[in-house]
């Protein structure tokens, strides 16, 4: 990681975890309330739903800006950038529970609670990524003697 893009990145984290406390509070009913936009009456909904679609655009131009660079992201790259997004639609989800929603089971006696599920995703997340830095280091070493 470069540390231009890293500070940058942890600037952008910042404003969204302020977007996150401040909006996940939000009631259906807040979203029909008027708001403006460039000068033109919408809603809340529409905000939220313009706000979603941005991000997606400039997804789309940085990769194509990218692409035009003839850079080619590996398949390791895609798949964490995947595993990243869906990471952050999790996150907003346990973010928008109370505490009592966080820790509460399911309608079944087996069903997990979302703190179940942080907990059990973090202590799985740390085991994928240790086994696949010992197998890249196992596979990078070179070959000893046969």
């Amino acid at each position: 990681m470069g540390a231009l893009a890293e500070a940058a990145v942890a600037k952008l984290r910042a404003e969204r975890d302020e977007t996150l406390r401040s909006l996940l509070p939000l009631a259906e009913s807040d979203c029909r309330y008027p708001a403006k936009w460039a000068g033109t009456d919408r809603s809340v909904n529409f905000l939220l739903r313009m706000f979603a679609i941005h991000e997606l655009d400039h997804m789309q131009h940085v990769q194509k800006l990218l692409f035009a660079r003839g850079w080619h992201p590996s398949e390791a790259k895609m798949l964490l950038a995947k595993a990243h997004a869906l990471r952050g639609e999790i996150e907003a989800l346990f973010l928008g529970l109370s505490d009592e929603e966080f820790s509460q089971g399911g309608p079944n006696e087996a069903d997990w609670s979302p703190r179940q599920i942080i907990e059990h995703m973090a202590t799985v997340e740390r085991g994928y990524r240790e086994e696949i830095q010992r197998a890249v280091a196992a596979g990078r070493a070179p070959a000893g003697p046969a």
